[in-house]
């Protein structure tokens, strides 16, 4: 018992996690948004990332004091992010031949590194922070530690800093590693070695989180650990206000219909080809469909809309600042959502899913139609699932109806947002740390 003059220590929570701000990578969001909560919450939080200060511009969520930045070493070669925005002429190169050659490149570099490197690419982040952590930290021990991955590499160093200090520590799955995860293609004995690598680490954790119930039941059953699901929920920023009508001087029936993905297009399992497809069903009304993509997308969508001879309904940007991701949002009329069209992706919650859900316009899904992410647009009303080019044509032509008729395309109701915001998931998070943290049942049950 506690009383005002001896009040109970705040909790000690450290985070590893290889990606952090102000780095923009979209695996860094789920843990900067913990750490945040948590210690809006009264935790005491400490960060251990590989990501330097100067390394991106997304503010910091705690005192820089509280992060502990240690760089992978040694270094290894990285796959090459290039710009992909308005291709010019002039000089020698055929500068869409190079993109193309270094995109290759990158896909043949990825590859290798995730079939040979284990557990991952990052393996050389494995045992600098653990060298160092003591010298860095200044004497501070943790209650608990969570690991959010991937890269699994950090769930690695999480379960070392867990022996050495005897605290327990939870994993965050913000994907899977070895089973059911089916993103990367690896070889059978690839897989059966990153499984034996994965039920190794997991025999001292105290518990597993992931973002879905199916996601959630892998892990469960696979590796007999309590698993729990946290969704990743929508982050609060500024709305753009809505246009209330078309603007003076614009004929409405030859409004172009503007669609929009941003984010990384994954060779394979995220296709644009249906929908430039469709587009080129559209006949003549083709030219009033335009799209836009803003991220990574190795040449995939440009040699798609090329084949379907609708480029010129197309523009890539390229990768974007999350400003501008954010602003592509909110000014579409609809959202393009790219998941794989496969069983094996039903458990997938994409944290894409959450931005489009705050930009509040409708979403076009091409993905597997009972999947959590599809069941979640339907329910909310928020958005139609469809994969096949004459079925997305004709949610095409409606929109294109809706807005000849009332020069915009209606936003998703606010409703549709209602518990779906961070801090909404994240009170359960704390409350399973803090389980974690005291004295409970154990995590496992026997797996043979």
């Amino acid at each position: 018992m506690t009383n005002d003059l001896h009040p109970e220590p705040a909790p000690r929570l450290l985070i590893v996690s290889y990606h952090f701000p102000p780095a923009e990578t979209v695996g860094a969001r789920r843990p900067a948004a913990l750490a945040a909560f948590a210690a809006r919450q009264g935790w005491d939080v400490r960060v251990l990332t590989a990501v330097g200060a100067n390394q991106g511009t997304v503010p910091v969520p705690v005192p820089e004091e509280h992060l502990i930045r240690v760089a992978p070493s040694p270094r290894l070669p990285r796959p090459g992010r290039g710009g992909g925005g308005a291709v010019t002429g002039g000089g020698t190169a055929s500068p869409s031949r190079l993109r193309r050659i270094r995109a290759g490149a990158d896909r043949l570099l990825v590859k290798v590194g995730m079939e040979l490197l284990l557990p991952d690419p990052q393996l050389n982040w494995i045992r600098p922070p653990a060298r160092t952590f003591d010298r860095a930290a200044a004497g501070w021990r943790p209650d608990v530690i969570l690991a959010s991955g991937p890269p699994f590499s950090g769930f690695v160093v999480a379960a070392t800093l867990a022996r050495r200090f005897r605290a327990p520590w939870v994993a965050d799955y913000r994907d899977l590693w070895s089973v059911g995860n089916d993103h990367w293609v690896r070889t059978a004995l690839r897989r059966a070695v990153d499984k034996r690598l994965e039920r190794r680490v997991l025999r001292t954790v105290a518990a597993c989180v992931t973002v879905s119930e199916p996601l959630a039941d892998t892990i469960h059953h696979t590796f007999g650990v309590r698993t729990h699901v946290v969704m990743n929920g929508i982050d609060r920023r500024p709305v753009p206000a809505e246009s209330a009508a078309t603007p003076a001087g614009v004929d409405a029936s030859a409004a172009t219909l503007t669609l929009a993905h941003t984010g990384y297009i994954y060779p394979g399992r995220r296709d644009p080809g249906p929908l430039v497809d469709a587009i080129a069903l559209l006949g003549a009304d083709a030219a009033r469909v335009h799209v836009i993509f803003a991220g990574e997308d190795h040449g995939i969508t440009r040699a798609a809309a090329e084949r379907a001879g609708v480029a010129d309904s197309v523009t890539l940007l390229g990768p974007v600042s999350p400003e501008k991701s954010w602003r592509i949002q909110a000014d579409a009329d609809a959202l393009v959502l790219l998941m794989w069209n496969d069983p094996r992706d039903a458990g997938t919650m994409t944290g894409k899913i959450f931005d489009y859900l705050q930009a509040r316009r409708p979403v076009l899904l091409l993905g597997y139609e009972n999947g959590v992410a599809a069941r979640l647009l339907r329910e909310r009303g928020a958005g139609v699932v469809a994969n096949e080019p004459a079925a997305i044509a004709s949610q095409l032509r409606e929109w294109l109806a809706v807005k000849e008729r009332t020069g915009r395309v209606p936003a998703v109701p606010a409703t549709a947002l209602d518990g779906l915001f961070r801090e909404d998931q994240l009170g359960r998070y704390l409350d399973i740390l803090r389980d974690a943290a005291g004295p409970g049942e154990p995590a496992r049950r026997p797996v043979r």
